[in-house]
Parts: C-alpha cells; sequence; structure tokens
C-alpha cells in the first residue's frame, strides 16, 4: 500500500495555517436577520495536526454564552445574540472550557440571580471579552443589584455592559471596574465619581 503523502496544506508556515484555521473556525457574529454564517469545525477531524492546532482557535477566539447558574463552565458556543440568541449545546469538556476565554452572558435585574459573587469573579476575571447584557420585564421595576456580583471581576481585556442600564453611567463604571487590573480597588460607584453633580446610590435608585 502507498504511503499517504502529507498534504500541502501543512507544509505552509505556521502563520498562515493560523490565519486559514482563524478563517475557517471563527464564527462572525453576524447581528442581521439572516440564519448566521456557519464556520467548518469538521476540519478538525482531518487529522491530528490540524485537530492541535485548531482547537485552541475555535475555542479560544470564539465567544461563548455563559450558563445562567454554572457561567463558565458550562458555556456554548454562541452562533448569534441578537435578534434572537442561536448557540450550540453545551460544552462539557473541562479540557475544552478551560480554553474559552470570551463570554456573553444574559442577566435578569428581576430575579434573584442563581449564582454567587465568587462565582463570577472566578469565571470571568482575566477573560480576554465578557459582554453583560442586562434585561428586566418591565424598566425601572428594579435597581442594579445583582450587577453588583460583577463588581469584584478584574482583568478583563474588554467589557461591555448593555442592555436595560438606564442612563449607562453605572454600566459604564462597572465594564471600567472589571477592565482594571487584577487586584487593584476601585472606589465605589457614584455620581460625583463617574462626573456628575452630586453623589447616589445605583442600589437605592437603579435606573428609574
Amino acid at each position: 500500500m502507498t504511503e499517504q503523502k502529507a498534504s500541502p496544506l501543512l507544509t505552509l508556515p505556521p502563520e498562515l495555517r493560523n490565519i486559514i484555521w482563524h478563517c475557517l473556525l471563527v464564527q462572525t457574529r453576524d447581528e442581521s436577520s439572516r440564519p448566521p454564517d456557519r464556520f467548518c469545525a469538521s476540519v478538525l477531524r482531518t487529522c491530528k495536526q490540524i485537530h492541535y492546532e485548531g482547537t485552541e482557535i475555535l475555542y479560544g477566539e470564539n465567544v461563548f454564552l455563559a450558563h445562567p447558574s454554572l457561567l463558565a463552565t458550562l458555556p456554548s458556543f454562541l452562533l448569534r445574540s441578537k435578534p434572537n440568541r442561536i448557540c450550540l449545546p453545551p460544552v462539557t469538556t473541562p479540557r475544552l472550557t478551560n480554553i474559552i476565554r470570551r463570554y456573553f452572558i444574559h442577566v435578569r435585574l428581576d430575579t434573584d440571580p442563581r449564582f454567587s459573587r465568587s462565582q463570577v469573579e472566578e469565571s470571568f476575571s482575566g477573560a480576554e471579552e465578557l459582554e453583560i447584557e442586562v434585561f428586566q420585564a418591565m424598566y425601572g421595576s428594579c435597581d442594579f443589584s445583582v450587577l453588583n456580583l460583577f463588581e469584584g471581576v478584574r482583568g478583563v481585556g474588554k467589557a461591555v455592559v448593555q442592555g436595560s442600564v438606564g442612563d449607562g453611567r453605572y454600566a459604564d463604571w462597572l465594564a471600567r471596574c472589571m477592565m482594571s487590573e487584577p487586584g487593584s480597588t476601585v472606589p465605589a460607584y457614584s455620581e460625583k465619581y463617574i462626573g456628575g453633580s452630586k453623589v447616589w446610590s445605583a442600589w437605592q435608585h437603579g435606573n428609574r
């Protein structure tokens, strides 16, 4: 039997191969109404070398939906977040969940959270990207107490807090708080800190 020859693709420099894997494996998050583009994860099944090189890109460069209670320990591949969230079944292998660095989480303000402050800090501190979409059933019906659980997160490369966030000042402060250096202490939120004229409590007034 003739020995199978190595693919010319694998003779390319690693830098070029990584560009190809990125094109095949990283999902573009198109927020339009059209169906999301399908990435080609099946390429990882072709051979051990491609599987080894592409796995880090597939799980490290795409955005994953954090579980509503287990957070980063049971994330799902997020194909699209708007207008309707579309995601794949959860990733259950710890070896793969440890590679994930980009997260999207949907947080309701008007229900009791199903996670703790320590869970949040352990799941998201040091992430490359964290997007928090805030929701409440009736506008102005509650405060930002649930988001308080995220104030201990540090070292996030890019943090975004959006959705039902009122005037957005607390959301901006929280995003900067999460992007601050690990172990750093950030002054408590107030209008004075943000640049307003009087100090007020987000927990007392919420976003009304």
